[in-house]
């Protein structure tokens, strides 16, 4: 017997399974796999199944229609063992395993016939559907054949997109550290510049530097750096936003060192003298380690607003020059 393939169905299933590679939302990409299959099988229900942390098929849920109790029965056995076996598995199928043949037949009966279909690429499971026909004939090879070409590179799609998040992921999580200081977990100098490019068009804008006293007497009084100094800059780093507020952006200035700047959006040049003035008594006052508390001298906190035809970050050079004057003033008291 000469099996013909209909050119039309053909095209349709690749179309279709372009439609799902260029899908990058997973959420997206499942919809368009049982739409296309429903339409490409004259199916009457598609059920997908993605694989959990474990790597376990599961049911999900916002591709879930409602199904006959016996057919969800007989769909969650086709789909589990079609997964063990690592091949997908039908309803009718004459070797189908003896003790699910009575569920089958009573589905058969019914008039329902349920499809287990493996997701597969790169020679692994990524998912499953089960599609039901339900008191509706299962189309001949011929309309199936363009199925068959959509589904072939259906896995391809979901195996993509599952790499595609994992790279995402990666790069998120690098950007965070690229971004990120690694003693006070503030953003670093790096975020700080991209902050200031940004704010190129907000008027007014206040920029505060501050840099804490008892570094230097830390260090000497400790056997290390991370012992001595360091223990100050990260109390002060986890402070800093609380004290400031939400509205702040506050950062380390440096990788090294005890010096912070904090941008104040839209706060004019009384606002950012009050809120410096206020921020240095509270640094003042901060609890530190009780074993650090002789060494600790608070801050100096400087500010500056951002004057006509300067850049932020012309604003926040001034306000590291008022923040050494005000230490200078600390220190002659």
């Amino acid at each position: 017997m000469t099996i013909t393939h209909d050119p039309t169905w053909l095209r349709d299933g690749m179309i279709a399974a372009y439609t799902v590679l260029q899908a990058r939302d997973p959420e997206r990409q499942w919809e368009l796999i049982s739409t296309h299959a429903l339409r490409l099988l004259d199916a009457t229900t598609a059920r997908v199944y993605d694989l959990d942390a474990d790597g376990r098929l599961r049911l999900r849920e916002g591709h879930a229609p409602t199904v006959p109790p016996d057919a969800a029965r007989l769909e969650r056995e086709l789909v589990r063992r079609a997964h063990v076996a690592d091949t997908s598995l039908i309803s009718t199928h004459p070797r189908l395993d003896a003790d699910l043949r009575p569920l089958a037949a009573a589905c058969l009966e019914a008039g329902i016939v349920i499809h287990a279909l493996l997701v597969r690429a790169h020679g692994r499971s990524h998912g499953a559907l089960a599609v039901h026909w339900d008191g509706r004939e299962r189309p001949p090879y011929e309309r199936r054949s363009g199925f068959y070409a959509y589904w072939d590179t259906i896995g391809l799609a979901v195996a993509a997109g599952r790499e595609r998040a994992v790279i995402e992921l990666e790069l998120a999580g690098l950007r965070e550290r690229a971004y990120r200081d690694r003693l006070t977990g503030l953003p670093n100098a790096l975020a700080l510049e991209g902050e200031l490019n940004r704010h190129e068009p907000t008027t007014p804008l206040s920029v505060l530097a501050l840099d804490f006293d008892g570094m230097r007497e830390a260090n000497a009084a400790f056997s290390s750096y991370e012992m001595g100094g360091d223990v100050l800059i990260r109390a002060v780093g986890r402070a800093l936003p609380g004290l400031v507020g939400d509205a702040a952006f506050a950062a380390r200035l440096h990788t090294a060192g005890d010096e912070f700047a904090v941008l104040l959006p839209n706060a004019d040049a009384d606002t950012a003298r009050r809120v410096a003035l206020d921020l240095e008594e509270q640094l003042d006052a901060l609890e530190v380690p009780a074993t650090h508390t002789s060494v600790y001298q608070g801050a100096s906190v400087g500010w500056a607003t951002r004057r006509e035809g300067e850049s932020p970050g012309q604003a926040l050079g001034r306000a590291i020059v008022s923040m050494r004057e005000r230490k200078s003033e600390r220190l002659t008291r």
